[in-house]
């Protein structure tokens, strides 16, 4: 066998061999790895951020993306604002979580070769109500065959959308004085999802 022929299939095998570990491939959220927060402003200037300590998810073989976010695992750092936002904004009791859905083209992942700027539709359930987003996102392959998904724009996620009842915050203001909430906040993301066959 000549030299370009042994370099052609070589060539092959690698190609073959780098979409097939990926193909079939199904992925997990590494939670320890992986972050939400969002900010809230109040007095209209000042802005408090804050994090989802628990997320998960995945990633099925064709795409399906499912999200799920502990809204009793947020972390401003203070502890008593913390239980504030859990139980008199969000009412972790009855909706102890968000949840985003989506489609992701299984093929632009596996076609990837660094990272790629990706626009996706979704959904985003929050208070019992869903609504239809759009996720802009960077997807980049990292070690070991892992994919790191960043939110290129924040959600902006509005009260009123979602039918979360005005005296929720107005009683978690109450808590601040009375000072003025905004009933918008800015939620990004940074996600890694490893692998598992």
């Amino acid at each position: 066998m000549s030299l370009n022929k042994i370099v052609t299939v070589s060539s092959l095998l690698l190609i073959v061999g780098f979409n097939s570990a990926f193909a079939g491939t199904k992925y997990s959220v590494d939670s320890h790895n992986s972050i939400v927060n969002f900010s809230t402003i109040k007095k209209q200037y000042v802005v408090e951020p804050a994090v989802f300590k628990n997320t998960q998810g995945t990633i099925s073989d064709s795409g399906d993306v499912e999200i799920s976010i502990d809204l009793n695992s947020i972390d401003t750092k203070i502890g008593i604002r913390d239980t504030r936002i859990e139980e008199l904004f969000f009412k972790i009791v009855k909706f102890p979580k968000a949840t985003i859905k989506a489609k992701i083209d299984m093929n632009k992942i596996k076609s990837i070769s660094y990272y790629r700027k990706m626009e996706i539709p979704a959904t985003l359930e929050l208070y019992g109500t869903t609504k239809k987003i759009k996720l802009n996102i960077m997807v980049a392959k990292t070690y070991r065959n892992r994919l790191l998904i960043t939110s290129m724009q924040p959600i902006i996620v509005n009260t009123d959308d979602y039918k979360i009842p005005a005296e929720n915050l107005v009683n978690l203001a109450n808590t601040v004085g009375g000072l003025s909430l905004s009933n918008k906040a800015a939620v990004n993301f940074v996600l890694t999802f490893k692998p598992n066959k």
